[in-house]
């Protein structure tokens, strides 16, 4: 922001320096000085002589003649621009975005309370607890007794935008290996969708392995449906290591209860959870519809099927990432009939990653042309030894054409990476990274790459073919 095209900072700068109406370029003149923080001064005495080097009359007698501006005064939305300069950027690597922490705020708030109403919402809009203290601090957030009403949560819990709770994965029992903490409890989901319903979008949970039971009793069941009715701006939900009890699908399903009552999400990870029934994967994917960006459902078991990613193709139009694989004991789901579906109704597909697509032959990649927006597109096991090739050469250039946004291209090209497509590849000027396995053992020529600007390397751990990976070079 330019400091010209600031008038409330040019007017508070004039009211500083004018003081109490002698000018800032007298230094003898009485000029008043803002009540700062006893850190500022940094324990050095002369600090205090040149404010009044012969008197001992307190510190805070001096008072600012009328009409002066201190810094105390200055108006909300330019004390929200200074304290911008103090947040730090914070890269969540669990679910892939950047998010702004405002940690450093903590003594700001104790200025004046000026400061603190501005400076508190900042700092308390992001809560994340993990690691060895995670617990206590957890609890000190909540404020949790034996026989808590909830009543007493945190007063600054209404600032919260976005909490992430991250059970133990090292206190373990050695007698028996059971996992003892275990900090993602139902009172505490609870006390969040009680006192932290307000303002707060975006909820991660990450449970420990190995600690829950898929029969859970009806006390011990997580509030799915108290936490979708009282926090209607959650639009951001992530879950990992959760395991859905084992229950009859309908109304009185916990889970089930969210997918139908909770807000349209905008975001929804799921990470290694289990015993998700189909029904909810379909609920959801109503529920959500049109707001619905980013899909990613990882290491899923076998109650998401195709069924599933058709549902959620039919319904969310607007989808821009999808990253999907399951556990490997479960066949791969992906056919034809999904892949149809997904470059129909979701033309503004930016990332695709479907670890387990090896069920999709030429008939998908023919439609793959139509996403015009894709970025990254990731189909390591789209044609084996086994299975043949998938694709034919005609749609890999159409591919390569169409898509000039790519980024990243990862494919199995048993035999149909000639020339031809590496020509193609020149109308992807933003492409950084380019993976091949190659069956047939015979691209191995550097020539085609220089004009790409791509540097290669092979992958040694390959037996059964080449891996050939290049990254834009700098």
């Amino acid at each position: 922001m330019a400091l010209e095209s600031n008038p409330d900072l040019e007017q508070s700068i004039s009211a500083l320096s004018i003081g109490d109406g002698t000018s800032s370029k007298s230094p003898s003149a009485g000029t008043y000085h803002p009540y700062s923080s006893p850190y500022h001064f940094g324990g050095s005495s002369s600090t205090f002589s040149t404010i009044d080097s012969g008197s001992s009359a307190d510190l805070h007698q001096l008072s600012p003649a009328p009409g002066t501006v201190g810094i105390q005064s200055l108006k909300p939305s330019l004390l929200r621009y200074i304290f911008s300069f103090l947040a730090v950027q914070h890269y969540d690597y669990l679910n892939h975005r950047t998010h702004t922490l405002y940690n450093n705020l903590g003594p700001v708030s104790l200025v004046c309370k000026a400061w603190n109403n501005v400076a508190s919402p900042l700092l308390w809009q992001e809560r994340t607890f993990h690691g060895w203290k995670a617990g206590e601090e957890l609890n000190v957030f909540l404020q949790l007794t034996e026989n808590a009403d909830f009543s007493s949560t945190h007063e600054y819990g209404e600032f919260v935008k976005r909490i992430e709770i991250i059970d133990s994965h090292d206190v373990v029992d050695k007698q028996n290996g059971q996992f003892v903490i275990n900090w993602i409890t139902p009172d505490v989901v609870l006390a969040l969708s009680e006192h932290c319903s307000k303002r707060l979008r975006d909820l991660t949970l990450v449970f420990a392995t190995g600690r829950q039971t898929s029969t859970e009793t009806e006390e011990g069941l997580i509030p799915w449906g108290a936490l979708a009715e009282s926090c209607r701006r959650l639009f951001m939900l992530s879950l990992a290591n959760y395991l859905c009890p084992t229950l009859p699908v309908g109304n009185s399903h916990p889970f089930h209860m969210f997918a139908a009552h909770t807000n349209p999400l905008t975001e929804l990870v799921l990470k290694r959870c289990k015993n998700i029934p189909a029904e909810t994967f379909q609920q959801l994917a109503r529920t959500c519809g049109k707001a619905l960006t980013k899909l990613v459902l990882l290491d899923s078991d076998e109650c998401l099927g195709a069924a599933e990613i058709i549902e959620f193709a039919r319904h969310c139009p607007d989808l821009r990432h999808l990253n999907v694989s399951w556990i490997e004991s479960v066949p791969p789901k992906i056919n034809d009939e999904a892949m149809l579906e997904l470059t129909a109704n979701c033309l503004r597909l930016e990332y695709i990653s479907l670890l387990d697509a090896n069920e999709i032959s030429d008939i998908s990649f023919q439609t793959l042309p139509k996403l015009r927006y894709l970025r990254n597109l990731i189909l390591p096991r789209a044609g084996t030894a086994q299975s043949g090739m998938a694709y034919r050469q005609e749609s890999l250039v159409a591919l390569a054409k169409s898509c000039k946004r790519l980024e990243q291209l990862h494919l199995v090209a048993p035999g149909a990476t000639t020339s031809r497509f590496f020509e193609a590849l020149l109308y992807c000027p933003h492409l950084q990274v380019l993976v091949i396995v190659e069956l047939c053992k015979g691209l191995l020529i550097d020539q085609r790459f220089k004009t790409l600007g791509l540097a290669k390397y092979v992958d040694p751990e390959t037996t059964d073919a080449y891996k050939l990976v290049w990254h834009k070079k700098t």
